[in-house]
């Protein structure tokens, strides 16, 4: 080899060196740009999946607090279903008596015309104090009378 070959590759080394280094920054800064947009992307995705995370976990609280109202509202309507149902039989249980009463009532004074005249009146809706003046009755008894007789024309 001659003296000249020496520097000659030295320098094509230094050029193919200056090619490479150029070649390379030439694609890290292509890749540069497209890890630069794909870091950007995952971030996005991150704040997403942290934004979806937030309302599924808000979702989650709601789902909880309205099974808990509905647990709440349904023992509610059971305690009142049970009242009412313990009212109607007490209701049903006072009509029952207040019914036999009468009838009691109607066996026993049967031929009382002031009876048979005020369970006429109270058949046909006269008040209270027309039917205590017209038959000389009692007052209380008048007001079972009309009532037992207005709830049979209403039933």
């Amino acid at each position: 080899m001659s003296l000249l070959a020496v520097p000659i590759i030295a320098v094509v080394a230094l050029i193919i060196s200056i090619l490479c280094l150029v070649i390379i920054f030439i694609l890290i800064t292509r890749h540069g740009t497209k890890f630069a947009v794909y870091e950007s992307q995952a971030q996005t995705h991150e704040l997403l999946v942290n934004s979806l995370q937030s309302a599924n976990d808000n979702l989650n609280a709601t789902v909880r607090d309205l099974s808990l109202q509905q647990e709440k509202s349904l023992t509610e309507n059971t305690l009142v279903s049970k009242q009412l149902e313990h009212r109607i039989k007490s209701i049903q249980s006072e009509l029952n008596s207040q019914q036999d009463l009468i009838s009691q009532l109607q066996t026993d004074k049967g031929d009382d015309k002031f009876y048979s005249r005020a369970i006429k009146l109270a058949k046909i809706g006269a008040d209270i104090d027309e039917i205590v003046a017209e038959c000389e009755l009692p007052y209380a008894e008048v007001e079972m009378l009309i009532s037992v007789y207005q709830n049979k024309v209403q039933g």
